[in-house]
């Protein structure tokens, strides 16, 4: 069903305005135009400022970053390679969904690398990282939605995982979570409640690597099976409107 022009109008000016808040919060930092553009309009799509299957128009995100069209089909390109974008011909570039099985996928794949992950950063963990953890977990589980969310919850994984000490497996796990964090926002913005990090760690610092990885499995399934559950609904709320 094709949204009605008031509601497409109130959807396109809220994203703007999320986007614009990203861009202030990003007009210094970056070392260049380009990656400062690509990492505002990164985190827009995984804090759900755009949702799934909303057209982009360079035009409009350009003028909202202040900045010229050329840094933003730049990075719309590799947002495209993230996963993240789809460019197609004539309707632009819009926010990618994913379908079911995709999700399904990507949280199995998860579910192997992280447990890895895991078990390699708990045979290193210090008093001072559990520590950290515990704090990260609670600001996490604060945290319901947008930018602050998605954030908190970086912030959590780095040092669940000791991103430092494995740089590679932390980029393909990075890959996997910003493919499926604008949905984990809107199941826990429906939900009203969101999963606990904090019992996570609790696990996690007691040092028993077997009940660790089974809380972690426990923690990825339930986030998967609430996506999942979303996705349903909204897909029969979809087919049981008229066009």
């Amino acid at each position: 069903m094709e949204q009605g022009a008031s509601e497409r109008n109130a959807l396109a000016e809220s994203g703007i305005g999320g986007l614009q808040e990203l861009a202030n919060r990003a007009a210094s930092g970056y070392r260049s135009v380009g990656a400062m553009v690509y990492h505002v309009l990164r985190d827009a799509i995984v804090a759900g400022v755009f949702v799934p299957g909303e057209k982009l128009r360079q035009e409009t995100l350009a003028e909202a970053i202040g900045v010229s069209r050329v840094p933003v089909r730049s990075a719309l390109i590799q947002l495209e390679s993230d996963g993240l974008v789809e460019l197609k011909d004539r309707k632009g570039a819009v926010v990618r969904s994913l379908n079911a099985a995709q999700v399904a996928e990507i949280y199995n794949l998860r579910i192997l690398l992280e447990g890895h992950a895991l078990t390699n950063s708990m045979a290193n963990m210090t008093v001072e990282r559990a520590d950290r953890l515990r704090v990260l977990a609670d600001e996490a589980d604060s945290e319901l939605e947008g930018a602050s969310f998605v954030s908190a919850r970086k912030a959590f994984y780095v040092v669940l995982y000791d991103a430092e000490s494995s740089p590679v497996l932390w980029e393909l796990i990075e890959d996997l979570r910003l493919r499926v964090g604008r949905y984990i926002l809107g199941w826990r913005v429906a939900d009203g409640r969101g999963h606990s990090h904090r019992e996570l760690a609790d696990v996690v610092t007691t040092g028993n690597a077997a009940e660790a990885l089974a809380a972690l499995h426990d923690h990825l399934g339930h986030v998967r099976d609430g996506v999942l559950n979303m996705l349903e609904h909204e897909k029969r709320t979809h087919q049981a409107t008229p066009s």
